[in-house]
């Protein structure tokens, strides 16, 4: 950044005097503190124009609310995530069906179906899980039946 100063003499800021995030990307703390000095540093029989200062100023305000509604998505995203665990969670107790392939010594493959109860959900980097009563671990693409909890033999 180049400021013109009043003597037509040209101002470098220090590393010091900028400021940026920790990804190098600059704010809109940052544009304001430069639109500060400009306005600090402008010759006074030529001050700045009028349709610039207007157009730096639109460009601040819809950095505010691009930033403002990146905020709002993420925390909305957030929100929906422990929405759906919450949701999710209606599983427990359930008795589910998966299949389960499994390949023997001599290279052969079954399919075996398997029933268990859910004993807990989880959410692991995004990813929905449920750990059943036998300590398997399954994703929700896994499971071919879910029905109410087992049923007692009387």
């Amino acid at each position: 950044m180049v400021v013109q100063a009043a003597s037509n003499d040209y101002y470098l800021p220090k590393k010091s005097d900028t400021t940026s995030t920790s990804n190098g990307i600059l704010g809109k703390d940052d544009f304001l503190k430069i639109l500060i000095t400009q306005l600090q540093n402008q010759d006074p029989t030529q001050p700045m124009d009028d349709k610039s200062f207007i157009s730096q100023m639109a460009s601040f305000t819809t950095l505010e609310q691009t930033q403002n509604m990146n905020d709002m998505l993420e925390k909305f995203v957030n929100g929906q995530s422990q929405n759906q665990l919450s949701n999710l969670s209606t599983m427990i107790g359930k008795q589910i069906e998966w299949n389960s392939t499994s390949t023997d010594d001599e290279g052969n493959t079954s399919t075996q179906l398997i029933k268990s109860t859910i004993k807990s959900v989880t959410m692991q980097n995004g990813s929905v899980e449920y750990i059943t009563n036998d300590n398997q671990t399954l994703s929700p693409s896994q499971i071919v039946t879910v029905s109410e909890g087992q049923e007692s033999n009387v």
